[in-house]
């Protein structure tokens, strides 16, 4: 297990219960199998991440396969002897599992989020290994991991290059210009664009790919469940929203994947 105590930073070691560090703190296991490494006072709310219902939605999304476009550039930049892949804001853990699959049998594979919902619906379907945590303060061994993955989600460049082994890369998928732009166009009456991957510190970027791919949502549950996994449910008005559920949505999803190594590694 490279899982730490997220209270004194010792290891942390499998018990009956749980987790527990040689400090004496302990942390039980959840039935669904997550640990919560999340300490109160690296929360920012009561209930941190993304609400239940949006997870749902997210849920049923990417489980009719909607952004199953995005896996075979993950496929071709995830080297396939990983050993150790931390998956950042791993939600319900659609690519948490994806990214398994593409790794050895004896791989470890660890997913984190700061929505515990997120993580129990996470742990509960899948086989990988979850925790409620910080990406601000990650509950992992310095230099454990091959690979980190940050798809849609926030995260610490210090924090990066503690966890990341020497010649490790970090791998960061985010929106690009086209990315759901239609319906953007028909939500917001001036249409930002999506900037480009920025500098992350302490980090050269090494390579970067585009994946695009048409959206044919069709109308009913699908449609509702894009607009409640996003934030644009709070930006439009009822009307067009149920609109949109009763003709569905015809889009594109656009992603930029970043490769970034550690400046060390160059």
């Amino acid at each position: 297990m490279h899982f730490i105590c997220p209270l004194c930073h010792c290891g942390l070691v499998e018990n009956t219960s749980g987790v527990s560090c040689a400090s004496g703190h302990h942390f039980d296991r959840a039935k669904e199998g997550y640990l919560n490494l999340l300490p109160v006072q690296h929360k920012n709310s009561l209930a941190p991440g993304d609400a239940k219902a949006q997870l749902v939605a997210r849920r049923q999304f990417l489980n009719a396969g909607f952004f199953s476009g995005l896996l075979p550039d993950l496929q071709t930049l995830v080297p396939a002897s990983t050993q150790r892949l931390l998956d950042i804001g791993c939600g319900e853990g659609y690519f948490t599992h994806a990214l398994a699959g593409l790794l050895p049998k004896d791989a470890s594979v660890y997913g984190i989020d700061i929505a515990r919902d997120g993580v129990r619906m996470a742990a509960k379907a899948y086989g990988e290994s979850y925790a409620v945590a910080s990406a601000y303060a990650l509950p992992l061994a310095t230099a454990s991991m091959d690979v980190i993955t940050r798809i849609y989600a926030p995260s610490d460049a210090s924090e990066l290059k503690r966890v990341l082994a020497p010649g490790g890369r970090v791998i960061v998928v985010t929106p690009a210009e086209e990315h759901l732009l239609g319906l953007r166009q028909r939500i917001y009456k001036v249409v930002r664009p999506h900037p480009e991957p920025g500098l992350l510190e302490g980090f050269t970027s090494v390579e970067q790919q585009r994946a695009s791919f048409p959206l044919n949502i069709p109308a009913g549950e699908l449609s509702a469940a894009l607009l409640k996994m996003t934030p644009f449910a709070w930006k439009m008005d009822e009307s067009l929203q149920q609109q949109l559920i009763a003709t569905g949505i015809q889009d594109s999803a656009d992603f930029y994947i970043t490769v970034y190594v550690g400046e060390s590694a160059q």
